[in-house]
């Protein structure tokens, strides 16, 4: 059975100045996709920051971490398509000084990974900041806020939106892993994983990571079901391609205990206050 939360669809729509983006909202490149407006790439806009990575303490190696999900960091244009998945950069950088201000301390899911394993240590109060798809506002906004904290994240990034002419571009990305981002994959087209025969999914999945791996020189080691779509065939597809674990749409916390090809995220929404988004990562830590 295919396990999804929400059921929005998904394309690659063409913006000013031929600008794509393919969002993370639905299954398939068959329906709107939200699209950010078009913007010109200078240098300012992809040279690295020099964040300051603070000495952080460490906590238990075996931590339960919450895993938040964005999309769009920038504001919803009006009428565009799945305003939901646009965090305007004001409220992002409200909820980025909230978790610093609680104890949290960012993270990426490689190290989370060792340290389960017993392969190194967790900063105290561990949280993940994913961002599926790749907008060129990850790079210009998210980017740029995590940095003067020193914080990482990580990028799930569909293999389409480098490619294509108006898509993230190679040099923001690798401005991100500068900043120490993450880079992990999401597809190259975002479909629907549980729809694919099995040639098209293992090149879905296996391709690429081996994209993303020959472009990035990154490990790659986690993936993000597209759109939260995904059963028992594809967590093996995934599995067998060599990647550690995968992240879900479904809410909750991720622990070791969890079924590592099927981690639950935090969805963080448009409108969701600083104080909302603390309190429902108390809830879900009691679920």
């Amino acid at each position: 059975m295919a396990r999804s939360v929400g059921a929005r669809r998904h394309i690659t729509m063409l913006v000013a100045a031929a600008a794509i983006v393919a969002g993370c909202g639905g299954s398939s490149h068959t329906a709107s996709a939200p699209s950010e407006p078009a913007r010109t790439v200078t240098d300012a806009s992809v040279a690295p920051a020099k964040p300051s990575r603070p000495a952080v303490p460490t906590g238990p190696h075996d931590a339960p971490v919450p895993i938040l999900m964005y999309h769009v960091v920038a504001a919803a244009p009006p009428g565009t398509p799945y305003p939901e998945l646009w965090v305007p950069p004001a409220e992002f950088a409200a909820e980025i000084a909230a978790l610093a201000h609680a104890g949290y301390h960012a993270t990426t899911l490689d190290t989370v990974w060792r340290a389960w394993h017993g392969h190194g240590a967790m900063p105290l109060h561990p949280i993940v900041l994913s961002f599926d798809d790749g907008y060129q506002s990850q790079s210009t906004n998210a980017r740029r806020m995590l940095a003067r904290r020193g914080w990482p994240g990580v990028l799930y990034l569909e293999v389409n939106n480098v490619r294509l002419p108006g898509g993230i571009k190679r040099s923001q990305v690798r401005a991100m892993m500068r900043d120490g981002w993450e880079i992990d994959a999401h597809t190259l087209t975002h479909p629907d994983l549980t729809a694919l025969d099995a040639a098209r999914l293992h090149a879905e999945i296996a391709g690429s990571r081996a994209w993303l791996q020959k472009a990035f020189g990154v490990p790659v080691n986690f993936f993000a079901y597209p759109a939260g779509r995904y059963d028992t065939t594809v967590e093996a597809a995934v599995k067998a391609a060599g990647f550690h674990g995968a992240t879900t749409t479904d809410a909750g916390i991720a622990a070791p205990g969890h079924d590592p090809y099927a981690l639950p995220r935090v969805r963080v929404t448009p409108g969701m206050s600083p104080s909302e988004l603390l309190a429902a990562l108390r809830g879900l830590k009691h679920t």
